[in-house]
């Protein structure tokens, strides 16, 4: 038998990971391949650097509003414990409908508290927050009566609010809105219906999330004899 050695293992080739995805249209890609699509693009991403995924779960509807995302997560009755890192994008359609800020706010905040209860050991930092797209900058608006500036100002104030509740529960927020209003509007950056991304901006969103994630999930490197 020929001499053994110690081989370093990696753990995180080792380890399934569980991701939760909830949102809306943005989140299942509205348009887009489902492999193109944020969620499945951050799998793949990890995946690439030797992390294995046994579930990519995603809960989204386009035109859900953070209330009915939160009504259908309810239902879903998921068990604790069921996932590893999950990510919310959501109130796109609260601004849309003209809904309150205060009432995005509580069912934010509720979204927050169930996600964690289906992480691992409730780690509820595990859980990332990411703005909101302005839409304004997309062909679709051209057909709406609402001013840009207008659906400019309400989108930031409805990233505020996602923005300090990360704070305050001490989660990740990672800003997607910025850049999108540099390239949304380009033709290749949205699908047929001009309004939501195409896959080019999903894997800006994907890589901005999957760096998120790795922090989140650090194994340490395992030493084995053979």
């Amino acid at each position: 038998m020929s001499e053994k050695k110690n081989i370093k293992i990696n753990k995180n080739q080792l380890t399934e990971i569980r991701y939760l995805a909830l949102g809306d249209s943005y989140t299942i890609g509205e348009g887009e391949k489902t492999e193109n699509t944020y969620p499945h693009l951050v799998e793949k991403l990890l995946e690439s650097e030797g992390y294995k995924f046994s579930t990519v779960s995603v809960i989204a509807k386009t035109g859900w509003t953070s209330n009915e995302l939160l009504e259908a997560v309810v239902q879903k009755n998921i068990q604790e414990d069921s996932y590893d890192i999950a990510s919310l994008l959501i109130g796109v359609n609260n601004q849309y409908r003209d809904q309150t800020l205060e009432q995005f706010r509580k069912e934010l905040i509720d979204l927050i508290e169930i996600t964690s209860n289906y992480l691992k050991n409730k780690q509820q930092k595990n859980t990332i927050l990411v703005s909101i797209p302005d839409w304004g900058v997309t062909q679709f608006a051209q057909s709406v009566k609402k001013p840009k500036e207008q659906i400019r100002r309400e989108i930031d104030s409805f990233n505020e609010v996602i923005q300090q509740e990360a704070s305050n529960y001490g989660l990740d927020f990672i800003n997607i809105t910025d850049q999108y209003r540099k390239n949304g509007a380009h033709p290749l950056n949205l699908v047929a219906d001009g309004l939501h991304p195409s896959k080019n901006i999903y894997e800006e969103w994907a890589l901005h999330l999957s760096k998120a994630f790795k922090k989140k999930l650090k194994l340490p490197t395992n030493t084995q004899n053979w």
